[in-house]
C-alpha cells in the first residue's frame, strides 16, 4: 500500500480532469495521505472541492526549489515531494488511477510507447529519502531558467536513469503511461479490446494531453466532456465519473 499520493500543479481555470485525477487516486488508495502543492490561485479553486487533500502553497518552497517561477517550481516540486514524503507522484491534469498503488523500494517510473529508452516522469514513485529523488531535484535546479521548457524535468530524469548511478525500477509500457503513439492516441472511441487491455494492465492511465478529435481532454470543461460522453467516449465517461458534482461553471 502506498503511503502518499502527491500532486503538483499551477494556474489556469478549474479542470475536471484534475478533480478526476485526485479523486480516482483516493478512491483506489483510501488509506494514503494525499498532498498537493500549487500556486495560491489554484489552491483557492481546488481546496474546497478536495477537502481531504493537504494543500500547500508552492511559494513556501521556492527557496528549496531554487526558483520563484511557479511553472518551474511545480515541476521541481515532484522530486522534492518524493524525497520528503515518498509514495506516488501523479500528474494532476491527465492521469486516472485504476487500482491500488504499491509501496516501492526504489525510484519507479514507467516506459512509454514500447521504448525502454523513454520513461515518462508524469507518474513516478519512490521511498522517502530516496537518493534518486534528491539527485533529480539537484539536477533540475542546475538547469538555467532561460533554457527550461515543458520537457526539462523529464529529460533530466532520463539522463539520471541512463547514468546508472542509481537503482531504478522501470515498469513496462502501459502500466503507468498511455501505451502507444499510434494505437491508443486518445481516440473518442477506443475499441473494446483496447479498453480491456488498459483495464487489465494499467495501474495509472496517463493519457498525457491527447484527446478526442485533437482537443486534449485536460483542456475540456465539463460541458465538452459530456458531449464526448454522449458520443460513447470511454475516457470522458471515466473522467466525468470521478469529477461529478462540480460547479456549473466548471
Amino acid at each position: 500500500m502506498t503511503p502518499s499520493l502527491l500532486f503538483c500543479f499551477h494556474g489556469g481555470p478549474l479542470r475536471p480532469t484534475a478533480i478526476a485525477a485526485v479523486r480516482s487516486a483516493i478512491a483506489h488508495n483510501p488509506q494514503a495521505t494525499v498532498r498537493a502543492w500549487c500556486d495560491a490561485s489554484a489552491l483557492a479553486l481546488y481546496q474546497p472541492l478536495l477537502p481531504s487533500v493537504r494543500f500547500e502553497d508552492l511559494a513556501l518552497h521556492f527557496e528549496a526549489l531554487g526558483t520563484t517561477r511557479v511553472d518551474i517550481a511545480a515541476r521541481r516540486m515532484r522530486a522534492l515531494a518524493l524525497f520528503r514524503h515518498g509514495g506516488w507522484y501523479l500528474d494532476a491534469f491527465d492521469t486516472l488511477t485504476l487500482r491500488p498503488l504499491p509501496a516501492v523500494e526504489r525510484f519507479t517510473v514507467g516506459e512509454e510507447c514500447w521504448d525502454p529508452r523513454r520513461r515518462c516522469a508524469g507518474v513516478c514513485a519512490s521511498p522517502p529519502g530516496d537518493a534518486f529523488a534528491a539527485a533529480w531535484l539537484e539536477a533540475m535546479k542546475a538547469v538555467p531558467e532561460l533554457v527550461w521548457d515543458h520537457w526539462t524535468d523529464q529529460t533530466v530524469c532520463n539522463r539520471l536513469i541512463d547514468s546508472r548511478r542509481f537503482a531504478v525500477e522501470a515498469l513496462p509500457t502501459g502500466r503507468l503511461n498511455w501505451p502507444s503513439e499510434s494505437g491508443f492516441t486518445g481516440e473518442l472511441r477506443l475499441s473494446e479490446d483496447q479498453i480491456a487491455w488498459l483495464l487489465e494492465n494499467a495501474w495509472v492511465l496517463h493519457y498525457f494531453g491527447r484527446g478526442a478529435r485533437g482537443v486534449p481532454y485536460k483542456e475540456m470543461n465539463a460541458t465538452t466532456l459530456r458531449r464526448c460522453r454522449t458520443l460513447n467516449g470511454w475516457l470522458p465517461r471515466l473522467i466525468l465519473h470521478h469529477a461529478r458534482a462540480l460547479p456549473r461553471t466548471a
